[in-house]
């Protein structure tokens, strides 16, 4: 199980003195000192992901998948400096690629060496306060079926044709890649094994190391899943198939990953149709902390919107939280922005695709200027409210004028209300070189001038607050 005894020790220490002040006054020395104890999220309340005590933490970051031998992070050069300058640029999460192959590289047999590599990049993002989400993730099912993810002694193909069509086309047009998927949905055996349940255990063995480190966030369970040869169905919505195909497979891989780490963030996707905003998700909730992780790749913006709203509608429909968990693929600045406004709208967490693939250039060098898109970097690097002690109700960033607007309820999603009503807002300093000014309707600034980390508290009582933060400011104030 996951420890938290130091965490805990900390929280009553911080609440024990709390109690001690006025109710109406929070002490600059303990704002300051919340300041340093980001908490990480701990849970789910409906569509929102919360901290210890119900607050709403956003999500913002980015995905780190290596597809090539020996498919764990640091072998491409991920480590400490990417984690430093991550969280220096406002992110908080990102999504580690775990490969089937390479953690079960035979039946039944987890590879502990490679655990241990994943651990190494968990810890590196724990130094710096980012979560990581473990990705099981695959593209066209595995290197048998010209893709990546599943083992070879898991690709049972029957014998049908597999031509070299290249991603995403070998989804449609090779027919032993389709007849993999089958298979794995039937849980076909290998060894007396289930195919579903040599999956669940590596990734139960995964956990079971992992559920220490409370910034991991959560588990995912197969990136972009296809339903296989019946994959015409899904094109219109396929609420039959993700009922009988998806939901028994997330549920043992749920029980898998809570036997040892029973308070993880369990994610799962729609199949990949669901990506380009044509058809909607019936996914239930699994399990006690299940969370929805469907990807953003429509083909125009209205679509874009399509997959935004669909993703928040199901959200809410099941009571689950959701994260987008890829979007992006690309280096254009105006779309990034754009789609970066979208998500907002939406008061969605997220995580781009991809860092090593579109943001830094080399990930064996130190990130940085001469090292990393700067226009990638630019159009992603916003700030935001990462704390909310309420509800948020509006957000909005013009990269133009650099202007963010945000507005809350300060009625907790559980419908409680905060003792102290303090949220944070990340204000990188490279979107606001020259400082920052703040307007906040319904509280007060408790931060110091220009600080990296802007902390507003609500007014005792209030229902809502309003914050504006624009570039400029008296930072000597």
């Amino acid at each position: 199980m996951r420890t938290r005894t130091r965490r805990v020790v900390g929280i009553v220490a911080v609440a024990l003195t709390l109690a001690t002040t006025s109710a109406c006054e929070v002490p600059d020395h303990l704002v300051e000192n919340w300041v340093q104890r980001w908490p990480a999220v701990t849970s789910s309340e409906g569509r929102w992901f919360v901290d210890h005590v119900g607050r709403v933490v956003l999500l913002r970051g980015v995905n780190e998948v290596y597809k090539s031998p020996p498919y764990h992070p640091a072998a491409e050069g991920f480590g400490d400096d990417d984690a430093a300058f991550l969280a220096e640029r406002g992110f908080n999460v990102v999504r580690l690629g775990v490969s089937f192959m390479a953690l079960m590289p035979e039946p039944g047999v987890v590879d502990a060496g490679y655990v241990t590599a994943i651990e190494g990049s968990v810890q590196a993002l724990s130094r710096h306060r980012i979560h990581a989400i473990l990705d099981f993730h695959q593209d066209g099912y595995g290197p048998l079926t010209h893709g990546n993810g599943m083992p070879a002694w898991a690709t049972l193909t029957d014998g049908l044709p597999n031509p070299d069509v290249p991603f995403p086309a070998y989804y449609v047009q090779n027919p032993a890649l389709q007849r993999a998927f089958d298979n794995f949905w039937a849980n076909r055996e290998v060894e007396g094994v289930g195919l579903q349940d040599h999956y669940a255990h590596a990734a139960g063995e995964l956990a079971r190391r992992l559920a220490r480190y409370r910034w991991v966030l959560g588990y995912e369970a197969m990136n972009e899943p296809w339903p296989g040869t019946d994959w015409t169905a899904c094109a219109t919505g396929c609420p039959d198939l993700e009922a009988d195909l998806l939901v028994p497979f997330y549920e043992r891989f749920d029980t898998a990953v809570r036997a040892w780490d029973a308070d993880a963030i369990v994610m799962y996707e729609p199949f990949v149709l669901f990506n380009f905003g044509h058809t909607d998700t019936t996914l239930p909730r699994i399990g006690p902390n299940g969370a929805l992780a469907p990807h953003v790749y429509a083909l125009s913006p209205e679509e874009d919107a399509s997959v935004i709203a669909r993703s928040v509608a199901a959200g809410d429909a099941s009571g689950q939280a959701v994260v987008i968990g890829e979007f992006g693929a690309t280096n254009d600045r105006a779309t990034l922005e754009r789609q970066a406004g979208q998500l907002d709208d939406g008061l969605l967490s997220w995580a781009f695709w991809a860092y090593n693939e579109n943001m830094v250039w080399n990930q064996h060098q130190p990130p940085g200027p001469g090292n990393m898109v700067e226009s990638t970097m630019a159009a992603l690097t916003r700030p935001y409210p990462r704390l909310t002690d309420g509800t948020p109700l509006e957000l909005a960033f013009d990269p133009v004028t650099r202007t963010m607007t945000n507005r809350y309820s300060t009625t907790r999603p559980d419908g409680s209300q905060g003792d102290r009503g303090l949220s944070a807002y990340e204000v990188p300093a490279t979107v606001f070189p020259d400082g920052y000014s703040v307007d906040v309707v319904g509280g007060r600034v408790r931060s110091a001038p220009c600080a990296p980390v802007l902390i507003v508290e609500a007014a005792k009582g209030g229902a809502e607050v309003s914050v504006t933060v624009t570039p400029g400011g008296d930072c000597a104030a």
